[in-house]
């Protein structure tokens, strides 16, 4: 039943963090969008107490246990600079 489906935060961060986690949900076939996307950036302060995680990425309530477990990969993942050989 469409009614069923709500909408579920499932992170917040700065522009650049909310945008790369949308993309690699959408990459996994996860619809999201990005609340907050214009005044998180112009004046976080307003949407956020103290303007930290004021962009917000929002799914599906029926993608967010994937959309957490990928979110998660995202977060624990190191980067490593193979440019130096």
């Amino acid at each position: 039943m469409e009614s069923d489906i709500k909408p579920i935060e499932v992170y917040a961060g700065e522009l650049w963090q909310a945008t790369t986690v949308k993309n690699i949900l959408e990459g996994n076939h996860i619809q999201a969008f990005l609340e907050n996307e214009y005044l998180g950036t112009i004046a976080p302060w307003r949407v956020e107490a103290g303007g930290s995680g004021a962009v917000k990425v929002i799914v599906s309530n029926r993608d967010v246990d994937l959309a957490v477990k990928l979110i998660d990969e995202f977060n624990t993942n190191t980067f490593i600079d193979e440019t130096n050989d």
